[in-house]
């Protein structure tokens, strides 16, 4: 499967799973450069296999969902800036008390 492709299936499941809220131009552009990145990590650790890209899947949709907290909090219907950086905020906190993992979206790969 070529990167590009990769890249859309989880574009599509970002849609999906946001749904029914909005996401902002600025937050798409967050969450598109965010998939590039668990792509090009996926790709280097040759981790391409059909597995593979189901984990990312399911890992994405758990991320849009702790993204989607914050606006229904708030009563908005969107997904912006704030919502994205309220969800890496709670993967930090999280991180602090168990090893917790959203391959290969979280925690960014550390070189040795």
């Amino acid at each position: 499967m070529s990167t590009a492709t990769l890249n859309e299936q989880l574009w599509i499941t970002v849609l999906e799973s946001a749904s029914p809220l909005k996401i902002d131009p600025s937050c798409q552009l967050f969450l598109q450069a965010w998939i590039a990145n668990g792509v090009e990590r996926m790709s280097t650790e040759s981790r391409i296999a059909p597995e593979d890209t189901a984990t990312a899947k399911v890992n994405l949709k758990t991320f849009v969902e702790l993204m989607k907290a914050e606006p229904l909090a708030h009563g908005t219907e969107r997904l912006d800036n704030k919502c994205f950086h309220a969800a890496l905020h709670s993967l930090e906190r999280r991180s602090f008390l168990t090893v917790y993992s959203l391959w290969p979206f979280w925690p960014h790969a550390v070189p040795g």
